[in-house]
């Protein structure tokens, strides 16, 4: 059968990440799992009444980004540690991105660079991981 486990954790504060990121290496010690999917879909598309010139704050930007890019690394590589290559065992990772991560939108600054960053940040994953099923999937 299908088991799903999750975590609820606020992924916007360090101490969230922290607590995610623990409970899957707790989780992921199971030998019996056979498959790892994880989906990164957490994100935010912040405060889009902003424009480009509105952004001077370095702590609302380093926050946007810390949720938006940063957890999704940190998460994504502390599951494929814990999972390892298991023979026989199959692992993805799914990137939920947007045509904001290819097209700008105006006052969507911080979302479109967040979006292209998680795109690229996963491409890197799949080139450094040929064994690694690695998917960036745009629903809009």
């Amino acid at each position: 059968g299908l088991r799903v486990q999750y975590v609820a954790a606020d992924l916007g504060c360090e101490e969230g990440l922290r607590r995610a990121s623990a409970a899957l290496r707790e989780l992921l010690q199971d030998a019996s799992f056979g498959r790892l999917l994880l989906v990164n879909n957490a994100g935010s598309l912040g405060d889009i009444s902003k424009s480009f010139q509105d952004f001077t704050d370095l702590q609302e930007i380093n926050t946007y980004f810390s949720f938006n890019i940063s957890s999704a690394l940190c998460l994504t590589s502390t599951a494929l540690r814990a999972f390892g290559a298991r023979p026989g065992c199959s692992r993805t990772v799914v990137n939920v991105s947007s045509l904001c991560a290819r097209e700008p939108f105006r006052s969507w600054a911080l979302y479109c660079a967040g979006k292209a960053a998680r795109d690229m940040l996963f491409r890197v994953l799949a080139l450094e991981e040929p064994e690694l099923r690695v998917l960036s999937y745009a629903p809009g």
